[in-house]
């Protein structure tokens, strides 16, 4: 889902439902619902969690060991991802 699909999805969902709510209690247990679903979350996967600097400066030195011949094996590539998730 693109980000603008993402937004508008938002704009919908308030639309149909958040703003027709005139029930105090639903509110809050619409938040409370809420705060238990985004403490769920889980942990975003390495490629997530860096900054795109980091990112690119990890592609070129990928592209520089594989100029040099510094490769990863098939299985030495596995078992890092293993660790991924």
């Amino acid at each position: 889902m693109t980000t603008i699909e993402l937004q508008q999805w938002r704009e919908s969902f308030v639309e149909r439902y958040l703003n027709k709510i005139d029930d105090m209690e639903i509110s809050e247990e619409l938040e409370r619902a809420a705060k238990k679903i985004f403490s769920k979350r889980r942990t975003p996967r390495p490629c997530v969690i860096h900054s795109q600097e980091e990112m690119i400066a990890a592609v070129r030195k990928s592209v520089e060991d594989a100029r040099e011949g510094r490769v990863t094996s098939s299985e030495d590539l596995d078992k890092e991802i293993e660790t991924w998730f």
